[in-house]
């Protein structure tokens, strides 16, 4: 699916239909599907776990006149000048995943930081956002599979992808552009998910930063010489950590949940921003990345 264009209608298609669209659902099933979408939707928006309707609307009229990248990037930054977005796991105890949400902007991890921000960058309205959520990360499921009868969703569904490299190969977050950002060469590790020689990426010194653009999603391969990077190929990942470029002024910025600190550079435990470039020269477990870019809706 590499270049993969989605509208919000596509995304929609499986949970409108589920919710009473198909031929020859009967009104009770149709009742009852309605009612569990209604209950997805209010989980995700009517709660202390997401901005103000109101403040996102506005904010996505704001940005409309950008690039969809630039759109992707402020959303970012926006999450990193507020300040408020802590770093938690999403399968921990009140964590996303664990809860079942699509939507929680006061606590986050990489993952489902840059779904987030490329959902609200691709979508019009608050409303919008969750159900390009639902579209992207559970991507041809129908409610019933995947949405329970309180509105949560289960992340444990298999349609929804566990691993970087799947979610790169799907072409869902968009087109992978690593090829246009250095040299790239073949990961000869590999981790018991993915054989040695079919991944590839542009290792750390080869990166050219100028070719990287405002809301790219970076993905980082771990290095397996560290005993952090051993820890995530023996999990089956290959990739240990995930966010969001802006360009500021010809220099490339990571925009990303901090688990940890950066010694002299921030103080992590939130979304945190730094020079790419210096972040990679300070992170021994990565190795190098590969890049998806988001160009359609």
């Amino acid at each position: 699916m590499r270049g993969l264009v989605i509208g919000v209608g596509v995304l929609l298609g499986c949970a409108l239909t589920a919710a009473g669209q198909e031929t020859g659902i009967d009104d009770e099933r149709q009742e009852r599907l309605m009612e569990r979408y209604e209950k997805m939707v209010n989980f995700n928006l009517k709660t202390d776990h997401a901005l103000p309707e109101g403040e996102i609307d506005s904010l996505m009229r704001s940005f409309e006149p950008l690039r969809l990248g630039d759109r992707i990037a402020a959303w970012a930054d926006y999450f990193h000048q507020r300040g408020d977005a802590a770093y938690k796991f999403g399968l921990e105890e009140g964590g996303y995943a664990h809860d079942g949400r699509l939507v929680d902007d006061f606590s986050t991890d990489c993952i489902l930081f840059f779904y987030r921000v490329t959902e609200l960058g691709r979508s019009a309205s608050a409303l919008e956002a969750v159900q390009f959520a639902f579209g992207t990360r559970f991507y041809g499921a129908t409610l019933e599979e995947v949405v329970s009868e309180d509105g949560r969703v289960d992340y444990d569904n298999p349609v929804h992808l566990d691993y970087s490299i799947d979610i790169i190969r799907s072409g869902i977050w968009g087109s992978e552009v690593t090829e246009h950002l250095g040299h790239l060469v073949r990961d000869m590790a590999g981790s018991s998910r993915y054989e040695k020689g079919t991944v590839r990426f542009v290792p750390t010194e080869k990166i050219l930063f100028s070719s990287l653009r405002s809301g790219d999603i970076i993905f980082f391969v771990s290095n397996e010489e560290t005993s952090s990077g051993r820890a995530v190929r023996e999990s089956g990942a290959i990739i240990a950590h995930v966010g969001i470029v802006r360009v500021e002024d010809g220099e490339a910025y990571l925009i990303h949940p901090a688990a940890k600190p950066l010694p002299g550079v921030y103080e992590g435990g939130k979304v945190e921003k730094v020079l790419l470039k210096a972040y990679l020269r300070r992170i021994e477990n990565f190795k190098g990345i590969k890049v998806c870019r988001v160009e359609n809706f």
